[in-house]
């Protein structure tokens, strides 16, 4: 093959390779010319323009990424106008600026990805209330691209004449990245992201993330770093299987959470959250009361899967008011009453766990109910991981059942404890004075401390909770479960044995390898070595 035809045939290529990238400018943020330039992607790598101007919308806009597309970039003229002391988000350049006044309640902008992607990418708009419905979410990002980052957006939900709702869903099957994001927020009701696993595996309801390996520490996760959310009564939510790494945020005066197996229906719990190396900032009026503008209950509220919670600054706001944080972490066991959440009995719900509540429907045989009066364990509760048994046949109700077994059945989730440590100033973690609370309070009376959940003490022996310092400084004896987070490594040990310790968790790569405007690239393998089992 002569030289001349080689190089016929790279400019060739080239030439095909510009005719295939598509780049499209909406003709205005109007609700009508962004849907049009949606409508014609026609090519595998598509970038989409939609102009500066403040655009109302009464009605949604929606796009399913073609069959085959590869690279997708929806980006507007926004960007980040200002940051705090970690460089997260503290202002915005309103350019692109969307106000939604679609009364009804679906979501403003829907988009379903392809399974195709190597990387989806929404970026530089601002997304405002105004007399819309109250939606679940404004922005909700569909289906099975693994390389996903929504990014230097601005989501203003106090002005909403209703209240604000969920801003940002990541559902069905995606992994990436959700950085550099400022969302206003108001106490009413509203968070800035939620993320279902829903589909992992192919499945449905989240029932394949809870049949697959937990991975600490892997890519198969959705990521939330360098965000600041601003006075909501949650940040995030984490349902429906949900695999989520928060780290590197801003949070004023704001939770985080997880979401149980709960709620009269057939979605599984947060399957597993890792939370580190945030900044949460509370109120400087706290009084000591827990409410709207004022003292915030808790930083973490646990009710679901496992996880950790690590080196997460919760600085005093001022000597009266500590952290402005009356707990640090709260567990809960949901389905043990109804104080929170009404359950159908089986086989038309999850029924309740145990038989404390004395209500119909409790014992249920979905549990562990090793203790008959509390069911423990609980499906999907604080303290459990992968599951050895089932799948659940992800069917609805009344035909949901134990693959393994063909009945309802408990799955033998593996008990997978919850670790914190280092939060606070230095790992000190100052409580709201005039009401102390603490690190950890357990509620419900069905979870147990040093059991399913491990919580730092600067006092550590082996013996129980978890310890830190240089690797060199570890007990040689220690208890089954108890973990060791070594300083100078960035690795937490667990007691797999007695007195054996074995690496358990390094964190991920940040920033996240999807985080950069020049060379996005696909996340790096999982850092454990876990195969990853996804359900058939």
């Amino acid at each position: 093959m002569n030289r001349t035809f080689l190089l016929f045939l790279a400019l060739l290529t080239g030439a095909f390779s510009q005719a295939s990238a598509q780049s499209i400018t909406a003709a205005s943020c109007n609700a009508s010319d962004v849907q049009a330039a949606f409508n014609s992607i026609t090519s595998s790598t598509t970038t989409v323009t939609i102009p500066a101007g403040t655009c109302t919308w009464t009605s949604p806009v929606t796009l399913t990424v073609p069959s085959g597309s590869t690279t997708l970039t929806i980006t507007g003229q926004g960007s980040v106008g200002s940051t705090d002391s970690l460089g997260n988000p503290a202002a915005y350049n309103d350019n692109t600026v969307i106000v939604d006044n679609d009364s009804s309640t679906s979501a403003l902008l829907a988009i379903t990805t392809a399974s195709s992607c190597t990387l989806f990418r929404l970026s530089g708009i601002t997304f405002k209330g105004g007399t819309g419905g109250v939606k679940d979410p404004v922005v909700a990002i569909r289906g099975t691209c693994h390389a996903v980052r929504v990014d230097h957006n601005h989501s203003i939900m106090s002005t909403y004449s209703n209240y604000g709702g969920m801003q940002f869903s990541f559902a069905g099957w995606l992994y990436g990245v959700f950085d550099h994001n400022l969302c206003d927020d108001n106490f009413q009701i509203s968070e800035c992201w939620d993320v279902w696993h829903n589909n992992y595996g192919g499945g449905s309801y989240g029932d394949g993330a809870w049949h697959d390996v937990t991975n600490l520490g892997g890519s198969n996760f959705m990521f939330f770093e360098n965000n600041t959310v601003n006075q909501g009564l949650y940040a995030n939510d984490c349902l429906g299987g949900g695999r989520g790494v928060i780290r590197y945020n801003t949070f004023n005066q704001v939770n985080l959470q997880t979401h149980p197996l709960a709620g009269g229906n057939r979605n599984r719990g947060c399957r597993v959250q890792e939370v580190y190396k945030n900044v949460y900032n509370g109120s400087a009026s706290c009084n000591g009361s827990s409410g709207f503008n004022n003292c915030n209950y808790n930083a973490y509220w646990y009710s679901s899967g496992t996880g950790v919670f690590w080196g997460n600054s919760l600085p005093v706001v001022n000597s009266g008011a500590g952290s402005g944080y009356e707990w640090l972490i709260t567990a809960h066991s949901m389905r043990a009453n109804k104080n929170t959440y009404t359950q159908a009995a089986t086989p038309t719900g999850w029924g309740y766990c145990g038989t404390q509540s004395g209500l119909a429907g409790d014992g249920s045989v979905w549990d562990g109910n090793q203790n008959k009066t509390t069911g423990y364990p609980c499906l999907d509760d604080p303290g459990r991981g992968v599951e050895s048994s089932g799948p659940i046949n992800s069917m609805a109700w009344p035909s949901a059942l134990n693959s393994a077994t063909g009945t309802m059945a408990y799955t033998q989730q593996a008990q997978e404890p919850f670790y914190e440590w280092l939060d606070g100033v230095n790992g000190v973690y100052t409580p709201v004075p005039n009401n102390p609370g603490g690190p950890l309070v357990i509620q419900d009376g069905v979870l147990t401390q040093n059991v399913d959940i491990y919580t730092w003490t600067s006092s550590f022996t082996g013996a129980s909770g978890v310890g830190s310092g240089a690797l060199a400084s570890r007990p040689s004896t220690c208890t089954t479960n108890v973990a060791y987070w070594a300083t100078d490594q960035n690795q937490l040990y667990k007691c797999t044995s007695t007195n054996t310790w074995s690496l358990y968790y390094t964190p991920y790569v940040y920033p996240h390898p999807l985080d950069s405007s020049t060379a996005p690239q696909t996340p790096a393998p999982p850092t454990q070595n876990q195969p990853a089992v996804v359900p058939q």
